[in-house]
């Protein structure tokens, strides 16, 4: 099997690493020389013990078809990367990083329409939705009933981000520091917001409104606090749902609870320093708590699992939820929200 990556950043790394573990061919794509460089010297090495030479680094794509592209680059060049591969045929399937695009309504809306019935090529790189400890909270949450709560914080501070961007100085060094380019908490940290989104689709709850505050930067470049409300749609149950962001806190929370009757579910995702996820469910009969270790690296290895069993025929319905349709629909509620519209 062959891949191409697009982008020597922190993910370009980190997805090297996975398809490496399963013996890929790779192709490393980045404009900047020095970013490739440094991935070969600095990032890879640290990260992953050594260089492997089998890997190979450009400055453009070659022309090679391969079996499947990656797209690791900032979010407002995912679109012209994605589609000069489409109309080339450069891969068979593509996998776009979080968050999918930028935040601009009409842009979203072009994507959905140009890039409906490509559902089983093109992914969006959520890969804690298809972790064994998500997987399993959601199994575990399927037939309950008397849901009065779900909330879900995604906090960190930027000082963990930059940790993995080292070349970095601060936000405004890169996209990071621009809610317009995909950056800022809301985007940045979509993840939490994608599993609330799953979370409501498993209960079969839609959302009828949303109700938000967020606050901004000095400069108003960036969002560094958002919190949501939701209003779900014909449901019998008074259910509270919520959703907390930010680049403020320092005590690093990424977790998402459910209460239903008198039963509390919960996931917390790189618990005890990253060293593991955690599912606990508290009830009257007893309670239930299943670690789950692992590394950084071990967050990426199930979503490229995943799409290797695609690419060789094997199917596996957990890969729905990497379906490019969620990044459109998060990138569409952030740009709502962001825009205030």
């Amino acid at each position: 099997m062959k891949a191409r990556v697009f982008g020597a950043g922190s993910i370009g790394n980190h997805i090297t690493n996975a398809l490496k573990n399963i013996d890929y061919e790779i192709e490393v794509v980045d404009i900047d020389e020095t970013a490739l460089s440094r991935m070969k010297n600095e990032i890879y090495p640290s990260r992953y013990k050594a260089w492997d030479d089998s890997i190979n680094l450009l400055l453009s794509p070659s022309e090679d078809i391969v079996d499947l592209e990656i797209i690791g680059t900032p979010p407002d060049t995912h679109a012209k990367i994605l589609f000069e591969g489409l109309s080339k045929n450069r891969a068979r399937k593509w996998l776009v990083e979080k968050p999918f695009t930028y935040p601009d309504s009409e842009h979203i809306g072009l994507l959905k329409k140009n890039l409906k019935g490509l559902e089983d090529r093109i992914f969006v790189g959520y890969n804690h939705s298809v972790t064994p400890v998500f997987l399993n909270f959601l199994q575990e949450i399927k037939y309950k009933k008397n849901i009065t709560r779900i909330h879900c914080n995604w906090l960190e501070n930027w000082e963990g981000i930059f940790k993995a961007h080292p070349w970095l100085d601060g936000p405004e060094d890169s996209y990071l520091g621009y809610s317009k380019r995909g950056g800022g908490s809301l985007m940045e940290h979509s993840h939490g917001l994608h599993l609330l989104l799953l979370v409501f689709k498993h209960l079969r709850l839609k959302i009828d409104k949303t109700h938000y505050c967020l606050s901004r930067d000095i400069k108003n470049n960036y969002d560094k606090y958002v919190n949501i409300a939701f209003e779900l749609e014909s449901t019998s149950e008074n259910i509270t749902a919520s959703y907390t962001t930010d680049v403020l806190t320092k005590d690093i929370s990424k977790k998402i609870v459910l209460e239903a009757d008198d039963e509390i579910f919960s996931v917390e995702f790189g618990a005890k320093n990253g060293s593991c996820d955690i599912f606990k469910n508290f009830s009257y009969k007893e309670d239930i708590e299943k670690v789950y270790h692992k590394n950084r690296p071990d967050d990426f290895k199930y979503e490229i699992a995943l799409l290797n069993d695609s690419l060789n025929g094997w199917k596996n319905e957990n890969i729905s939820n990497l379906s490019y349709t969620w990044g459109l629909e998060v990138s569409d509620l952030c740009s709502k929200i962001l825009n205030d519209k």
